[in-house]
């Protein structure tokens, strides 16, 4: 049997990140959606700047972010309550909308002839689909991060089955030590 290296992480940190003292975490995922936004502004920029001559604060991937957060996440045991934000879910459906909007009104203006307004708006449509883009895979990213948490679970689901898992165990031993007794006999 492998360690659960990840598993034996969020075992040592956890109790202290949900203690008393630490209640001014309690409504982290609350901010992680401004943090997204800043990670995914960021990372923008700094593709961008692989394009330019000086690459200097240049990058390609970052998925630090993404697996910090699933870690704090389920340090204090609130992937749910950032689930129910549908945050990821409400980012796609308003850089749709809004690309929609562009495409509806480059329609419309394809009959002015006016290029300065077309291309302004070829870039408006590519910035979104950048953004767009850039936002599905920090949530692929952060979807990928959560498995090494097993975030499907809760912290009370998580306790329930370990529970479970001694009962098992002790049921196992108290059956075998009965048993394996040297001069009784068993009946099954």
């Amino acid at each position: 049997m492998t360690p659960e290296y990840f598993k034996m992480l969020v075992g040592v940190f956890a109790p202290e990140f949900r203690s008393v003292k630490n209640m001014h975490l309690r409504n982290f995922y609350m901010i992680v959606p401004p943090l997204t936004v800043n990670f995914v502004e960021h990372s923008i920029s700094c593709k961008e700047k692989l394009n330019k001559k000086n690459k200097v604060g240049a990058a390609f991937t970052d998925d630090g972010f993404a697996m910090g957060v699933a870690y704090i996440l389920k340090l204090l045991d609130q992937y749910q309550e950032f689930d129910s934000l549908h945050w990821f879910q409400a980012v796609r459906e308003k850089y749709m909308k809004e690309m929609n909007a562009v495409v509806k009104e480059q329609n419309v203006q394809s009959t002015s002839q006016d290029e300065k307004l077309m291309q302004t708006m070829n870039l408006t449509q590519k910035r979104l689909d950048i953004y767009l883009q850039e936002f599905e895979l920090l949530y692929f990213s952060l979807s990928s991060a959560r498995i090494f948490f097993r975030a499907d679970k809760t912290a009370a689901e998580e306790t329930q089955e370990k529970k479970d898992r001694d009962e098992v165990a002790r049921t196992d031993v108290g059956s075998s030590t009965i048993e394996g007794s040297p001069g009784e006999t068993s009946t099954k």
